[in-house]
């Protein structure tokens, strides 16, 4: 003879897997959304710019100059934005998501502050402009000539 055991969840422990798996979804995405760019002139957006500057391009001679992870992960950026995300995870936990979506939201702001922060950060380690480069812009701070790029920089929250 066979036993057969059959686990129900009570309506609590539903409403706390629900919450985990809103938890799981959540994101705070930081960058440029290409539908957002504002770039005007040219035929590269700043999406596409801030892909192609993080990366470089041995093509183009570009140096790699990351913004983004770098910033987000330096230590006291990396404390702040931490901090907020675990109080999102917290106020999830405890079932109030309007909380949690203003935690997301704060390390959202958080991480593209940093990020913007990043260009003129002498922690960000980027070599100089070529001397070709500030030639023609009249500057030797790499990646900043009209600000568009960085004041692109924003994020999004997905929960």
């Amino acid at each position: 003879m066979k036993a057969s055991v059959t686990v129900t969840r009570t309506s609590g422990q539903q409403q706390f897997a629900a919450r985990l798996e809103k938890l799981k979804k959540a994101e705070v995405l930081v960058g440029i959304p290409q539908d957002k760019s504002l770039r005007t002139t040219g035929e590269v957006t700043n999406a596409q710019l801030l892909f192609i500057h993080t990366n470089g391009s041995p093509l183009r001679n570009i140096t790699a100059r990351p913004v983004i992870q770098p910033a987000i992960k330096a230590p006291d950026n990396a404390k702040r934005i931490s901090a907020e995300l675990k109080q999102a995870a917290q106020s999830i936990l405890e079932g109030d998501p309007d909380a949690a979506h203003q935690h997301l939201e704060k390390a959202g702001t958080l991480g593209a502050n940093a990020s913007k922060r990043w260009f003129t950060d002498p922690r960000n380690g980027w070599r100089g402009n070529a001397e070709s480069t500030i030639e023609a812009k009249g500057s030797d701070k790499p990646l900043i000539d009209t600000g568009e790029l960085r004041r692109d920089l924003t994020y999004v929250v997905k929960d």
